[in-house]
């Protein structure tokens, strides 16, 4: 399964740009220490705890199982593993008797599945023990989608305490560009990573890139950034 890449991104004005409204914005000197980008997108071959990840769209519906197979293959296959990261959200539905809400841990309706592992290993993987799956392909490049573990470590981080802080979007991430300063996280536990601030949902929120497409990050209003370009 792949998205649809073909909305045009929006290029953003140079000589149009606005800080955000809200955010506290410090020039990088002022950190006692250097900020660091903490993304990148290189594949080198490291620690099986240190790969990159990919990802998939598995039905919602289908995804437990799905997690199920990959908990016993890793079992079976120490020596070979792809640690697998499921999205979910809370979902409330009404008691039966009416009577207040029940609050429930489940696979979002995306369906969104990450695999640990490099591009070539987990492509082998699939073809051989789920052709009908694919890796999802990073808009920008039109390759699939790889993400550095260091870059994934905060996201699985607030998904598995806080899924609603994060929403991933459909569109790609160059959309968000038009207009706006890009920023770079000083403080808090995205630091380091750039995106811009947009109103979604009715609230600013931080819209970084994961695999080419946008995410968007609540709750980052108390945290520090300086420009990144």
């Amino acid at each position: 399964m792949t998205q649809d890449c073909s909305t045009t991104p929006s290029v953003a004005n140079e000589n149009d740009k606005r800080f955000p409204k809200g955010i506290r914005i410090k020039s990088a000197d002022a950190t006692s220490e250097p900020v660091k980008q903490q993304v990148s997108n290189a594949e080198e071959r490291v620690g099986d705890d240190q790969q990159p990840w990919g990802y998939l769209f598995v039905h919602n519906r289908q995804v437990e199982a799905f997690k199920k197979e990959m908990d016993a293959y890793n079992l079976a296959h120490p020596e070979a593993p792809h640690a697998c990261f499921i999205h979910y959200s809370y979902k409330y539905k009404q008691k039966s008797n009416g009577k207040g809400v029940i609050k429930k841990h489940l696979p979002t309706v995306s369906g969104l599945v990450f695999l640990q592992g490099d591009t070539q290993s987990l492509q082998t993987f699939l073809r051989t023990h789920y052709p009908s799956y694919h890796l999802i392909k990073d808009c920008s490049t039109g390759l699939p989608a790889s993400i550095s573990h260091q870059k994934m470590q905060p996201f699985m981080q607030v998904l598995s305490s806080h899924p609603e802080h994060i929403t991933f979007l459909r569109d790609p991430f160059l959309k968000f560009a038009k207009d706006r300063v890009k920023l770079r996280v000083l403080t808090g536990i995205f630091k380091g990573f750039e995106g811009y601030i947009v109103r979604v949902d009715r609230d600013r929120q931080l819209v970084i890139e994961v695999g080419g497409y946008a995410v968007a990050l609540r709750d980052v209003h108390n945290e520090d950034f300086t420009p990144a370009e």
